[in-house]
């Protein structure tokens, strides 16, 4: 039986007591404050202890108290009912160790655990100087044009994560690398931002890669962010060890890691 209340829009800051005591993905914070499309359930309308909420993407964060079996049976019974049998993603952000035992007990057998390195930047250490565009190629902020012709960084990308082109380029930033054709060889854009942090999401051309062009797209976003006021965060899997690299030279820092939980494909 599931045992959770669905909060309306106007209901979601009452979680933000929740969030901020612990380890949360920028994108929850894009939900509670409404700038990407996403739902949130909880234990208690009105004073939540324990909270489940997603984008429209497929991505997943639950937080709050690990011992609460009330909610975490009816977790468990709307993964069941809603989830299991149909084909959607379902990738969820644990918010501690305990959460990471509390879903394997609970969900045994239908998830692929992952670690992931959530990176700290430390402005003292963004060294830039020595970035420089290579003649012929300029930098160019990600407006519409851009992602009519990206690849990767495309309209249903925007879509996926943002919901919409327009509410992206209305509440967030990107750049990109150009070359002298007006070729897209490198973006760095942000695929969430809310409470003061912008995440970051790379991809280059692979006809590009080696040269530099990903440190030049991010040194012009986390130039962005600085002049804004806002905390970039760099996030990736604990194998990507050039993604692990380029974070550390632009002035990241990484003093721990997190869990994440991918429904199997077979499931």
């Amino acid at each position: 039986m599931i045992n959770l209340f669905q909060l309306r829009e106007h209901e979601f800051l009452r979680i933000l007591p929740i969030l901020d005591h612990h380890r949360t993905p920028t994108f929850a914070y894009s939900i509670v404050h409404r700038i990407v499309p996403g739902v949130v359930y909880v234990d208690y309308r009105k004073d939540p202890k324990s909270a489940f909420l997603g984008t429209n993407s497929g991505i997943y964060y639950i937080v709050g108290e690990e011992t609460n079996r009330k909610f975490n049976e009816s977790f468990k019974a709307f993964f069941m009912q809603h989830v299991k049998s149909k084909h959607v993603r379902f990738t969820l952000f644990s918010s501690s160790d305990h959460w990471d035992k509390v879903i394997q007990s609970l969900l045994q057998g239908e998830f692929t655990q992952m670690t992931r390195k959530p990176f700290v930047f430390h402005p003292s250490k963004f060294r830039a100087e020595n970035m420089r565009i290579p003649e012929n190629f300029r930098l160019q902020k990600i407006d519409e044009e851009i992602i009519q012709r990206s690849v990767d960084f495309n309209e249903s990308y925007y879509e996926e994560y943002w919901g919409s082109v327009s509410n992206f380029l209305s509440n967030s930033f990107g750049f990109c690398l150009l070359d002298g054709d007006g070729k897209i060889v490198s973006e760095c854009t942000s695929i969430f931002l809310a409470n003061g942090y912008a995440e970051i999401d790379i991809v280059t051309h692979p006809e590009y890669r080696g040269r530099g062009f990903a440190a030049l797209t991010s040194k012009a976003f986390i130039e962005y962010c600085l002049s804004k006021g806002l905390i970039p965060r760099w996030d990736c899997d604990e194998n990507n060890v050039s993604s692990m690299k380029l974070a550390e030279k632009l002035g990241f820092s990484c003093p721990q890691t997190y869990c994440l939980f991918i429904r199997k494909r077979n499931k």
